[in-house]
């Protein structure tokens, strides 16, 4: 691992589990040189990378500040996380529970996303994310079969994603992320706590794997006045 990865990754775990918290501000360039013997330049590249990625605000003259990272009201683009990553803090009460869990075939989506046949099999996958008692979002996710050859309601309850890097040691890379409003459907409807609202947010995406290899497609809905997405934008 790099030396400005090693500082980038030690900062966000601080932040992560609240060590050091929102609106707290870093130590400066030179209390973190010495603080992890490294050059000016590592921590400047370590910063740049956290500032990217939303963790802190980097600001002229003074020292960097750090961002609300929580999962409810935020979700960082940049980034690829569980929920149990997101909040690792412990902050919510959150419970996903399983709705389908069935094999298909032959979905036109599916068949051009992934360049197969109609004989290919794929895994789908319905489930609600309840947070605080209330039912923010529902998860409609399809599953490559010859990379994810088996899912069960304990997995897909738990971590999907902990099974797969964890127990079919796959390395999970980048995802390719669309953001839209639309009106809800009847499956959002029937299984969202939309109270007032007749919209949703839906985030749809296709993840893949190291060697490019696409292994999932999906979306998630949000409840709209329950998110704000957050991206940094850099000229």
């Amino acid at each position: 691992m790099s030396k400005y990865m090693h500082v980038y990754k030690d900062i966000k775990q601080k932040i992560e589990e609240n060590i050091w918290q929102e609106n707290q501000e870093l130590p400066t360039e030179n209390e973190l040189m010495e603080y992890y013997s490294y050059s000016k330049d590592t921590i400047r590249k370590a910063l740049s990378m956290l500032a990217i990625d939303g963790y802190i605000e980097k600001r002229q003259g003074r020292n960097s500040i750090i961002l609300n990272h929580h999962l409810v009201n935020k979700q960082f683009l940049s980034e690829i996380k569980t929920v149990s990553e997101l909040n690792r803090s412990a902050l919510h009460d959150i419970e996903t529970k399983l709705v389908a869990l069935y094999i298909v075939q032959g979905e036109e989506d599916l068949m051009e996303t992934f360049d197969v046949t109609a004989e290919m099999d794929f895994y789908r996958v319905a489930r609600i994310r309840s947070i605080d008692g209330q039912r923010l979002e529902y998860e409609l996710s399809y599953f490559d079969r010859r990379v994810v050859p088996y899912l069960n309601q304990d997995i897909v309850e738990a971590s999907i994603y902990n099974h797969l890097e964890n127990h079919l040691h796959l390395k999970i890379s980048h995802s390719r992320r669309e953001i839209t409003f639309r009106h809800a459907n009847d499956e959002e409807r029937q299984y969202m706590d939309l109270g007032d609202y007749d919209m949703v947010v839906v985030v749809s995406s296709t993840t893949y794997l190291d060697d490019g290899q696409p292994f999932q497609y999906g979306s998630i809905s949000y409840r709209p006045d329950q998110v704000t997405f957050v991206s940094m934008a850099k000229r």
